[in-house]
């Protein structure tokens, strides 16, 4: 509850000397030993300098403005100017209400602010891979975690669907479609490989048999059209069943078909920000801290990708956002600097675009790493993780480490039914909680929050708090693009129900009012862990 405190600390900061930004350096630390209170502040030191006072002298007006209050039970001033602070139970019965009859999660911590999070973006030349599938979820928890912290937050998939490596893939399916012909090819060297293009090849000569009478270029332009289309199918599908949805799902075409990167360059070009050398134009990227200028339209008059990238972030800031976050793999790392030097050039903080960068993911099975399907030729498909280890413990998984760490997934240990497996962990600590509220019925006993002050040992304010945690955890979400807090998060929740319920009775008759204020609790836990999975879109089982 360190967020809590802070707020009535700042509140009584700025009440008493204006100085509140000072409470965000300040630390609030649970004390060594418990008799001297629930939290400790130093917030009186470092207030100190600036109001040119005694820090235990600043303490105690901080601790006689905050005495009142019901949430606490005693606020002390401790040493040269710590300050101690301790629950009340009143503080604690009413936490727990709000917990089970409010949306207590909830919160305007982003105050209405519009922002832009594009994730995965994956080409369509071939199949999702399990990166994808780590930055969809990533961007996907991110985006639940802003809706409910007071943005206003837009899911977009930018959709490659211009330039070389379309073409290329137009090439491909032809020259497979070719061998199911009988004719003998060799591949281009940077082709795609994998059966999925003699899937395509086979399809494609199904519904346009006519494409065997074409020349050539005009073979190769339908057939990167029918791919690109089958391609951009197969990643929705996969997607839907990662359970990843888009709100919109924008066409680098549509640069090249409005005139928008022309008007992008047009408008650098009009900063003086666009030279010609070697018959190609430049963008001057260095003077914004790029580590050299950057090629927007090549010698032979076609832009390049990064021409394209330029109009669409021109878009992203004329559409009116707030805030832009990309969701890039890592390998995207030496793109973000050029990028945000075409911003700042359009007038814009370069911090109006943070990016999140996906490191890579590791399978492995029987102790043995997973590199390749048949399928792809030469990487894992999402959809095949999904079907071998279940849409909830990809997610899961994808979320147990920081997105710029790399993530090693075992798919035996998503498989067992042992508290081992973490998805597995939390939920049996949500079925376990039904099945307790179950028998509970059966019983003749309910919840209720007529004696919810006979909820006084340290298991069950441990859990209170815990649960009222998720507002603040939702909030470092949102803010800081963490969204592996929350499967941390869910995880010590169950550890804390477990230590509860291995230590106390919760279901008896011989004492009704006792039992009666636990299942209440228990179903405010309940309520906690189900809303928890619900935000990082895992299935919150009532048996197992």
């Amino acid at each position: 509850m360190k967020e809590f405190i802070k707020e009535k600390v700042s509140t009584a900061v700025k009440n008493l000397f204006n100085k509140e930004e000072v409470v965000e350096r300040a630390s609030f630390e649970k004390p060594k030993r418990k008799e001297y209170g629930d939290f400790a502040t130093n917030v009186a030191f470092l207030l100190s300098k600036p109001l040119k006072k005694n820090p235990r002298e600043i303490a105690k007006k901080i601790a006689s403005e905050l005495k009142s209050l019901p949430e606490f039970e005693n606020v002390e001033v401790a040493g040269a100017g710590f300050i101690n602070f301790k629950f009340s139970q009143t503080f604690y019965s009413n936490l727990l209400k709000e917990i089970k009859e409010t949306e207590f999660y909830k919160s305007n911590f982003g105050r209405g602010q519009k922002v832009l999070l594009e994730y995965v973006s994956a080409n369509p030349t071939g199949p999702l891979h399990v990166g994808h599938g780590r930055g969809a979820v990533v961007g996907d928890v991110i985006y639940n975690a802003m809706k409910l912290t007071g943005f206003e937050p837009e899911r977009e998939f930018y959709i490659n669907d211009a330039g070389r490596q379309i073409r290329l893939l137009g090439i491909s399916i032809l020259y497979r479609l070719k061998e199911l012909s009988g004719e003998e090819v060799e591949l281009p060297e940077d082709a795609y490989r994998g059966e999925y293009i003699k899937e395509l090849a086979e399809k494609l000569l199904k519904e346009k048999p006519e494409i065997r009478e074409m020349d050539e270029e005009e073979a190769i332009n339908v057939a990167a059209e029918f791919g690109k289309n089958e391609m951009l199918k197969e990643i929705k599908e996969d997607l839907k069943a990662l359970r990843v949805e888009f709100d919109n799902w924008f066409s680098e075409k549509t640069l090249h078909e409005t005139g928008m990167i022309e008007k992008a360059i047009e408008t650098l070009k009009d900063k003086g920000l666009i030279y010609e050398k070697e018959g190609a134009l430049w963008f001057k990227s260095t003077a914004f801290g790029d580590d050299k200028d950057r090629v927007v339209k090549r010698s032979n008059g076609e832009y390049t990708y990064f021409a394209a990238d330029i109009a669409y972030h021109l878009n992203k800031i004329e559409r009116g956002y707030d805030r832009a976050i990309n969701v890039w793999g890592a390998d995207h790392h030496g793109y973000v600097k050029r990028v945000k030097a075409a911003i700042e050039a359009f007038g814009k903080d370069p911090d109006w675009l943070e990016v999140v960068l996906i490191q890579l993911v590791k399978l492995f099975r029987n102790g043995q790493e997973v590199k390749m399907s048949k399928r792809a030729g030469n990487f894992v498909t999402l959809r095949w993780l999904m079907d071998e280890a279940g849409t909830d413990a990809v997610r899961f998984f994808f979320l147990l480490k920081r997105h710029d760490t790399p993530l090693d997934f075992d798919i035996d240990l998503a498989l067992s039914q042992k508290s081992e497996n973490p998805v597995y962990y939390v939920q049996y600590a949500h079925a376990r909680l039904c099945s307790i509220l179950d028998k509970a019925e059966e019983k003749g006993l309910k919840p209720s929050d007529e004696n919810l002050n006979l909820l006084s040992s340290e298991e069950e304010k441990e859990l209170i708090t815990g649960c009222y945690s998720l507002r603040y955890e939702l909030q470092h979400v949102a803010e800081r693009m963490e969204p592996h807090r929350l499967t941390y998060y869910l995880i010590e929740l169950a550890s804390k129900l477990h230590k509860f319920y291995n230590k106390h009775k919760v279901i008896d008759e011989e004492n009704k009012a006792l039992s009666e204020a636990r299942l209440y609790l228990i179903s405010a836990v309940r309520k906690t862990i189900a809303k928890g999975l619900e935000i990082i879109n895992v299935t919150a089982p009532r048996r197992m």
